[in-house]
């Protein structure tokens, strides 16, 4: 399905953010716009992939500046999209009234009983008080992400894939990625596939399409967190026309080579295009901490090494960029071995058999 330009999504609320704060101080920043995107063209596409801190912020202020930090070193890095991780838009929940109240009950000190609680990483999250914490701050927590990307998207004029967040839509949880254009205006969205532990844990509503977004500088899908796991999903993105495959991903705990290997660098070989892959690092004060798996992934025809790496953060566990150039031209010859690999002595021989 190609997907351009749908609605903003809807979503429930009692406390809302007010746009016009969260312009003021995006505009208090200073911001001037960037020029990686007056020229776009299909042989050198501008690609970073942020790995980004989680961090408790106590303050829209804080928030919006630190976002602006991660998008601003990706601009300096030419970059014309910017791939965020994985549930980064849940980052200013605790900027919402109660936010705090609400993030210290996720993980009880002292279990009840009979309570199915969700593991992550050996710790025990109680998916009844995150629904709680989503019924009650999620609108106010998706409007912050929502305007402060849109913004940023617009003052930099740079393309922003946002990342993920799960948020109330139409009275169900969705677990939604957001793409926003060089305008700040909502590009397109892309709901996730698969449910993982966390997605049954909460009762979120699956995604039902794969949606190839086109862009100037080519065409590009988004799997969501687990949907990068299942080689399935990617290849209806590929035959829908996608060139590059735009990963927010979270890796809980460690991220070490088999997780390089796997998930989007192997979706990536499977269907000779680039992949994306953006994480987020550090301790949640949950139990459990994040590694980041920064990874920018081309075929291995284009790679002296063939382990996928076409660019990589410098750590995984520290806040971090990844940027490079990618050639779209070049996929288109890539040699298929189950087309182009032509051995004429033994079609002369067998011509008759086959044809």
């Amino acid at each position: 399905m190609k997907d351009s330009s749908p609605g903003v999504p809807s979503f429930i609320d009692i406390d809302k953010v007010s746009p016009e704060a969260i312009e003021k101080l995006v505009s208090a920043l200073r911001i001037l716009p960037s020029g990686n995107l007056d020229i776009c063209m299909s042989k050198a596409v501008g690609v970073a992939a942020l790995q980004v801190q989680v961090k408790i912020y106590n303050d829209l202020p804080g928030y919006i500046a630190d976002m602006n930090s991660y998008i601003a070193k990706a601009v300096n890095h030419r970059a014309q999209i910017i791939v965020m991780p994985a549930l980064a838009g849940l980052l200013p929940i605790t900027t919402a009234p109660l936010g705090h109240a609400h993030l210290m009950q996720l993980n009880p000190a002292e279990k009840v009983e009979g309570v199915n609680y969700y593991m992550v990483g050996g710790a025990a999250i109680d998916p009844l008080a995150v629904r709680n914490m989503m019924s009650d701050i999620s609108g106010y927590a998706f409007e912050a992400y929502f305007h402060t990307m849109s913004m940023l998207a617009a003052r930099h004029r740079v393309y922003i894939m946002a990342g993920s967040t799960i948020y109330f839509d139409d009275y169900e949880l969705c677990h939604r990625a957001l793409l926003f254009n060089d305008q700040g205006t909502l590009a397109g969205y892309q709901d996730k596939i698969s449910q993982g532990p966390l997605e049954l844990a909460l009762g979120v509503r699956p995604g039902s399409e794969v949606k190839v977004f086109d862009t100037p500088m080519g065409p590009m899908s988004i799997l969501v967190g687990s949907d990068a796991s299942y080689f399935e999903i990617a290849r209806v993105a590929t035959r829908l026309g996608a060139k590059i495959l735009l990963c927010p991903g979270v890796f809980v705990n460690a991220y070490g080579p088999v997780d390089s290997r796997l998930g989007a660098n192997m979706r990536a070989q499977e269907n000779h295009i680039y992949a994306v892959l953006s994480s987020m690092v550090g301790e949640t004060g949950l139990g459990f901490s994040l590694e980041g798996g920064g990874r920018l992934f081309a075929p291995n025809e284009f790679l002296i090494h063939k382990n996928g790496v076409a660019a990589k953060t410098s750590g995984r566990h520290s806040p971090d960029v990844a940027s490079l150039l990618f050639n779209l031209d070049r996929l288109d010859d890539i040699e298929n071995p189950y087309t182009q690999d032509i051995n004429e002595e033994f079609m002369l021989k067998n011509i008759e058999r086959l044809y």
